[in-house]
């Protein structure tokens, strides 16, 4: 019986070390890892921003609009051109907006109808809204929903192409970035 005893001891003991064994690398990974908290959002930087807009701009598929005089705490989060080949020319501007939502241009040769369908969006529109200082100034609010989160959005036809505001922003915020565009 002392024997049996004893081989069970040996047991939990083996049992307690080789759980230290894996426990305690683990611990010091988890502790020496850098945390996201602070702030998980990718911020683009001036430069690419610029390279987007200038390949934009020289493909003219239609006159590509720009925020412009934002705040600082306007943080630019992405900016990208795709041009028309099998689809529609696309331009896109990203924002995380200083109340947190998020807030894009998209400016496109795509129907609105189109870019609807294609954001899964059950929007639809209840208002006219008039936003001074806007190019252009009379823009069609839609409300409802899509998978991404995007609640509001202001449209507007621009000659050639379907101009976008939306966002999970707030909509004083969504009609502050539609006021910048230039």
């Amino acid at each position: 019986m002392a024997k049996a005893n004893a081989r069970l001891k040996t047991t939990v003991r083996d049992m307690v070390l080789s759980l230290l064994v894996i426990a305690v690398p683990i611990a010091v990974v988890l502790v020496l890892k850098p945390s996201k908290a602070g702030n998980p959002v990718h911020v683009m930087d001036t430069g690419s921003y610029q390279s987007e807009l200038s390949a934009a701009r020289a493909a003219e598929p239609f006159t590509v609009l720009a925020p412009a005089g934002l705040p600082a705490d306007w943080k630019l989060t992405s900016a990208y051109y795709q041009p028309a080949g099998s689809g529609a020319a696309d331009w896109h501007v990203g924002y995380l907006t200083p109340g947190g939502g998020y807030a894009t241009l998209e400016q496109t040769t795509e129907p609105l109808s189109g870019y609807l369908s294609d954001q899964h969006s059950n929007a639809s529109p209840d208002a006219t809204v008039q936003i001074a200082g806007a190019t252009p100034n009379v823009w069609q609010r839609y409300s409802g929903t899509t998978p991404g989160g995007l609640r509001t959005l202001l449209s507007a036809q621009d000659g050639k192409s379907t101009v976008i505001v939306a966002g999970s922003a707030p909509l004083a915020e969504l009609e502050r970035l539609a006021a910048a565009l230039r």
